[in-house]
């Protein structure tokens, strides 16, 4: 398949870096009444993880240092370990590293591009070692 927007092979009608993305929402717990059932809760529990890291973290790419703004963006979050591949790995803020969309995309395109990235993938391959 290829990306709607730039014509580069992708899974989907667009490439991780046109693919629509939607802000995480900002303040307090969402309510009951405002959110979409999901049928396992993982994507809640997701989210909530996400906006957890952003509080404790700085605003930063853990790679390159830039400065990500004020509001959290689900592209800045990377799941290191694939959440495909690794569901026990899904909700671990170790398996989490903030990038920014750029850094993103070429470690989507290209999981060994970043050091720190692979540090972290190593480290965690230990510890979700399967026997």
């Amino acid at each position: 398949m290829k990306c709607k927007t730039c014509g580069k092979n992708s899974d989907s009608d667009y490439c991780f870096q046109h693919k629509p993305r939607k802000q995480l929402q900002q303040s307090g717990r969402p309510s009951l009444t405002s959110e979409k059932k999901v049928s396992d809760g993982t994507s809640h529990q997701m989210r909530e993880m996400f906006l957890d890291i952003w509080k404790k973290k700085p605003h930063k790419s853990e790679v390159s240092g830039t400065y990500l703004g004020k509001e959290p963006m689900s592209t800045y979050f990377h799941h290191i370990l694939p959440k495909e591949k690794y569901p026990e790995a899904c909700l671990d803020e170790e398996n989490i590293i903030l990038l920014t969309l750029e850094e993103h995309s070429n470690v989507e395109n290209d999981m060994y591009r970043y050091e720190e990235v692979n540090k972290r993938r190593n480290y965690l391959l230990t510890k979700y070692e399967r026997t």
